[in-house]
C-alpha cells in the first residue's frame, strides 16, 4: 500500500491506497479539502459559515457545498431528535470554546453565561430550490463537514484503486479491500493503550472521545461535546464512543449522538442501527456491540 499524508482541518489526512499518486492525481484531493474548510470553518473570518453566523434570521444565499452538507445536518437533527444539533455554537463559544483548539487545549478559560440550545424550532430553513439559507441560530459545522469531506474523497479515491482515508481517526474504506483491517480504538485515559478493536472491510468507523479537547473553566475541565439540552459539556458515562456506519458523515454523527444518549440510551441506539461499536465508560469498562 501506497500512503499519502497532509494537513488540513486542523488535523492529518492520511491516505492509503493500493495504487501510486502522483501530484495530478492528489491536487483535486487536496482542493476538496480546502475548499470545505474554507467554506465550514468557524475559526476563520472570510469562511462561508462565518458570513452565515453573520446573518441569522436572514435570508442568504449559499454554495452548493453548504447546501449539501446542511440537508445533512438537518436530516440528522431529525433523526436524533435534536440530539445532534448544530446550533451549538454559542454554546461552545460560552463554554470558553472561541478559539481553535490549539489555542485553548488544557489552558484556563474565562466563560461566558451559558444557556439550553432552543431545541423547540429547526435550527434553520432550507430553500433548496433557490440555494438559500435562514439561519435561527448560529451553527458549528466542524464534525459533520469533516465526514461529508471524507466521503466525497474516497468517492474520488474509489477511481483510482482501493485503500482508506484516515482523518484525524474517523476512518473510510473506498473501493473492495482484499482482507478486513482491524481498527485499534485507543483508552480515552491514555491514547498509547489500546483497549479494543473493529474489524471492517468497507464503510466508515469514527470515534466521539470527551476527552482530548478539553480546557479549564472556574476549576473545571470542559469539553467540546455540548449536549443541546443543557448548553453545557455532556456529562454523560461514555467517554468514548467508537461506531461503524455506511459513511463517514453516519458515523461521524453516530457516535456524537450515542456518547450524548449516554449508556443505557446509546446501547439502544447502536442495537437499532444494527452496527459494530464500542463504548468506554468513566470506570474504563468497555461494551461491544456486534452486527
Amino acid at each position: 500500500m501506497y500512503s499519502y499524508r497532509f494537513n488540513s482541518m486542523s488535523t492529518i489526512v492520511q491516505i492509503s491506497i493500493n495504487h501510486e499518486l502522483f501530484a495530478n492525481d492528489m491536487m483535486p484531493i487536496y482542493k476538496l479539502f480546502e475548499l470545505i474548510e474554507s467554506t465550514c470553518s468557524r475559526f476563520r473570518e472570510d469562511s462561508e459559515l462565518c458570513r452565515l453566523n453573520q446573518q441569522v434570521e436572514k435570508e442568504v444565499t449559499i454554495s452548493s457545498e453548504m447546501l449539501s452538507i446542511l440537508t445533512d445536518a438537518f436530516r440528522f437533527y431529525k433523526e436524533t431528535k435534536g440530539i445532534f444539533n448544530p446550533c451549538v455554537l454559542t454554546s461552545l463559544e460560552d463554554n470558553g470554546y472561541a478559539r481553535s483548539i490549539e489555542y485553548i487545549k488544557g489552558q484556563v478559560v474565562v466563560p461566558l453565561p451559558s444557556t439550553a440550545v432552543n431545541t423547540t424550532r429547526s435550527p434553520f430553513t432550507l430553500y433548496k430550490e433557490q440555494q438559500t439559507v435562514t439561519l435561527h441560530d448560529k451553527i458549528d459545522l466542524g464534525g459533520i463537514a469533516k465526514g461529508w469531506v471524507i466521503d466525497r474523497a474516497a468517492e474520488r479515491l474509489e477511481k483510482m484503486g482501493y485503500g482508506f482515508i484516515n482523518v484525524g481517526g474517523d476512518i473510510r474504506i473506498f473501493g473492495e479491500l482484499p482482507r478486513a483491517i482491524n481498527i485499534g480504538i485507543e483508552s480515552p485515559f491514555d491514547e498509547k493503550q489500546m483497549l479494543s478493536s473493529i474489524q471492517v472491510t468497507s464503510g466508515a468507523v469514527a470515534t466521539s472521545t470527551s476527552m482530548k479537547r478539553k480546557w479549564i473553566v472556574n476549576g473545571e475541565w470542559k469539553h467540546h461535546l455540548i449536549d443541546p439540552r443543557t448548553g453545557q459539556s455532556s456529562e454523560s458515562e461514555i467517554l468514548s464512543a467508537t461506531i461503524a456506519a455506511p459513511t463517514a458523515v453516519e458515523a461521524d454523527v453516530w457516535a456524537k449522538t450515542v456518547l450524548l444518549l449516554g449508556e443505557e440510551q446509546g446501547k439502544e441506539w447502536i442495537k437499532e442501527k444494527w452496527t459494530q461499536a464500542v463504548l468506554i465508560n468513566r470506570k474504563n469498562d468497555i461494551w461491544k456491540g456486534e452486527n
